[in-house]
């Protein structure tokens, strides 16, 4: 693959550590990252479309705004027409996906905004695009409007020019539908996409009912996104999982600063933020999320009216989970028992990992009498999923 060089900085106001490859580049010589080399192809990839957004808004506005990214909110500014492609990458988990994707974020973040006010970019995880999608078409239809769902792809994608999806990721038929024609009116509207998925686009609702009404969607993010797959190399959160202790048992201040530790190695240089998930909705608070990492007291998540629905979403959302405070379940904490077996249903069974500390032992967590045959299972579940990323 031939090298990208990107634009000189001077020419549309770049520094050159906002490109990708040198932000990758510059983590790498920090010690904080492998080399990695479909990583790298990757951000030369982006590098690339970084080029393309700004040398279309350069041919777009005259001189004296050439160095600025005010073009971004002109109307006459169309993806189509100046043919930029977005990206979707897509690979296993812990590959650097979501790392990359933030990279160019950052990159195009770092510019001026326009007179609007409105960034050039913005970026959300696929779950919380939908959430919001379906708010704005909810006040669409009550405002009136004859197709709300058209109405609410104007609205979205006058947001930015650009927009980066985290885990695009479809398995409801609801979401299916609107997904198709919302997106596909936001794409059709020139709006530029940049996505990560642990499937390829051909794969996105797979088996799902009706599947023939959403493949015009799939044909038209692949003709309007490059796809990528990023899976050689090496795991980076295999590497981790690998290196750390996944259960700590008694509740001490040794377990609790450990558990601590692990979350931070995982967490990286992500920013890390209380995120909401809203499933039928109920809300579900995660105290702290880092990418796609969650660190979340037992009781925020087993001690309160969830149900499996609730905690399907949440193993979707995420690609593990950092758990404090697991109690010793007997036979008055039956009702947390249940909800604790479908948190762990649902991780197992989405392949995710978990890390926790808690009272006891996993073959000595359960002294109940109401499940003693189905918590077997969850323990023996346990132990698979506390041994992911071990040799």
């Amino acid at each position: 693959m031939t090298k990208h060089q990107p634009n000189q900085p001077q020419a549309v106001g770049y520094r050159p550590d906002h490109y990708p490859s040198q932000q990758l580049a510059a983590r790498i010589a920090a010690g904080d990252l492998q080399p990695d080399t479909a990583q790298a192809a990757v951000a030369q990839i982006l590098d690339a479309l970084v080029d393309d957004l700004s040398t279309a808004s350069h041919r777009r506005l005259p001189a004296f705004l050439q160095n600025t990214f005010t073009q971004f909110f002109s109307k006459s500014l169309d993806s189509r027409t100046m043919g930029i492609k977005g990206l979707y990458i897509y690979g296993g988990v812990g590959r650097g996906k979501t790392m990359l994707m933030d990279m160019f974020h950052q990159a195009v973040k770092a510019e001026p905004i326009g007179k609007s006010g409105k960034p050039v970019i913005w970026r959300l995880h696929f779950h919380d695009f939908m959430v919001l999608a379906q708010d704005v078409i909810h006040a669409a239809r009550t405002a009136g409007a004859l197709d709300p769902i058209e109405a609410a792809a104007t609205d979205l994608a006058a947001r930015g020019m650009v927009v980066c999806f985290d885990e695009m990721e479809v398995r409801d038929i609801a979401d299916a539908m609107i997904l198709a024609r919302l997106f596909s009116g936001m794409l059709e509207r020139g709006t530029v996409v940049v996505a990560t998925s642990n499937r390829h686009a051909n794969g996105l609702y797979k088996n799902g009912l009706h599947r023939d009404r959403f493949l015009p969607f799939i044909a038209l993010v692949k003709d309007r996104c490059r796809m990528y797959q990023l899976d050689d190399d090496t795991d980076w959160r295999s590497t981790v999982l690998a290196d750390v202790q996944a259960w700590y048992s008694p509740l001490n201040a040794k377990n609790q600063t450990a558990l601590e530790a692990a979350f931070a190695r995982l967490a990286g240089d992500t920013i890390i933020k209380p995120e909401t998930i809203r499933v039928a909705g109920r809300d579900i608070t995660i105290e702290r999320v880092a990418g796609d990492v969650g660190h979340v007291g037992f009781a925020q998540l087993c001690d309160v009216p969830l149900a499996a629905r609730d905690y399907l979403a949440i193993a979707g959302r995420f690609a593990g989970l950092v758990i404090s405070d697991v109690p010793r379940f007997t036979a008055e904490h039956e009702h947390v028992a249940r909800r604790f077996m479908w948190l762990i249903d649902a991780l197992y069974d989405r392949n995710r990992f978990l890390i926790a500390s808690a009272s006891a032992e996993i073959d000595a967590l359960y002294d109940g009498d109401q499940w003693q045959f189905e918590f077997a299972r969850t323990a023996s579940r346990l132990g698979e999923m506390t041994q992911r990323g071990k040799s």
